[in-house]
């Protein structure tokens, strides 16, 4: 049985500067919703990402990273 994928933190996009901060994901901050909803559009149609809505201004972006996949350069 294979191992399932490990979601992944791609981004932020965020309409509340307070409430985001010091993530190691890029931070895309945006005036209104309506830009907030566009970047978050195009980044998932770019990247196949999946958006979900923290209920807070924001929306995080995940990508799914592939079972026994490491992010260490060390091999």
């Amino acid at each position: 049985m294979a191992d399932a994928p490990t979601p992944v933190m791609f981004a932020v996009v965020t309409t509340n500067r307070k409430t985001i901060g010091g993530s190691m994901a890029p931070i895309f901050y945006a005036e209104d919703v309506r830009e907030r909803d566009e970047i978050a559009k195009w980044l998932s149609r770019i990247t196949n990402c999946i958006v979900h809505d923290l209920h807070d201004g924001s929306l995080a972006l995940t990508v799914n990273q592939p079972a026994g996949h490491s992010h260490s350069s060390q091999g």
